[in-house]
């Protein structure tokens, strides 16, 4: 078990990585890529006398780089830590595919303990699809009346990403959407 120093620790030094690359989450990808291609070339040598320390090195290296590069650019929640606020963001769409993903999680956690339902992972499974199935019967799917607003966050990105886009370009994006 660790403790609030050991995590604490951690973190520093996972924020050093970050720091060390800048706080550039491509420049840490490379890194990621480097260190993967030693590990490769490393795993042809298990012969090596130091080849379980370096290994170890290797591995937890890459770990420290994994945990900078979430750090700066964090992914999204999974299903079975959402909570209602999570749940009241999720379009249609998003809520039918979250629904699917805590069904199988509920399956999967079902019978884990000897007793049926005694288990806390699916007692909370259960929680959060009741929450999403409510959220579905409020929202209703998106038919071609209705603008997605993730269409149009794509659409703003590619113009945000793309510098100068022709006025052309933009029209061409729009009209898509109609």
């Amino acid at each position: 078990m660790t403790t609030t120093t050991e995590k604490t620790s951690s973190m520093t030094v996972v924020e050093k990585t970050a720091e060390q690359f800048d706080n550039d989450v491509l420049k840490i990808a490379k890194e990621l890529r480097r260190i993967q291609a030693l590990k490769c070339r490393l795993k042809k040598q298990k012969g090596k006398k130091s080849y379980q320390t370096e290994m170890t090195k290797a591995l937890n290296y890459e770990e420290t780089l994994k945990e900078a590069r979430q750090l700066l650019n964090p992914t999204e929640k999974h299903v079975t830590t959402f909570e209602q606020k999570d749940v009241d963001k999720l379009d249609y769409d998003e809520v039918i595919k979250a629904i699917r993903s805590i069904q199988s999680k509920k399956t999967l956690s079902k019978w884990l303990t000897t007793v049926e339902n005694d288990n806390d992972e699916y007692r909370r499974a259960v929680v959060i699809e009741k929450m999403l199935i409510e959220r579905r019967n409020k929202i209703k799917p998106v038919d071609n009346e209705h603008l997605r607003k993730t269409e149009l966050i794509t659409i703003i990105e590619t113009i945000k990403s793309s510098g100068k886009i022709s006025n052309e370009r933009i029209i061409e994006l729009l009209e898509e959407l109609i």
